[in-house]
């Protein structure tokens, strides 16, 4: 699986990402997956690089993830 990586911002001020899941990212994660496979659509709060990342979609491979960080004007 390429290492796919995309980010955006939501209008209410929190970073969106769209990766494969690690395990730091996975501490972070009050309710983390157990199927960890494909992509996830992330959010964090702006500047926040040890808070709570909350999961909200995971898609199972690279042009899902595309088309879903298209929708979200991803870059």
């Amino acid at each position: 699986m390429a290492e796919l990586y995309l980010t955006g911002k939501a209008p209410d001020g929190k970073r969106l990402m769209i990766a494969p899941i690690t395990s730091k990212k996975l501490a972070r994660c009050p309710e983390p997956p157990t199927d960890t496979s494909g992509y996830f659509l992330m959010e964090e709060k702006e500047g926040s690089k040890d808070g709570v990342i909350t999961i909200l979609a995971r898609v199972s491979d690279a042009e899902a993830a595309f088309r879903l960080g298209r929708l979200f004007c991803m870059s």
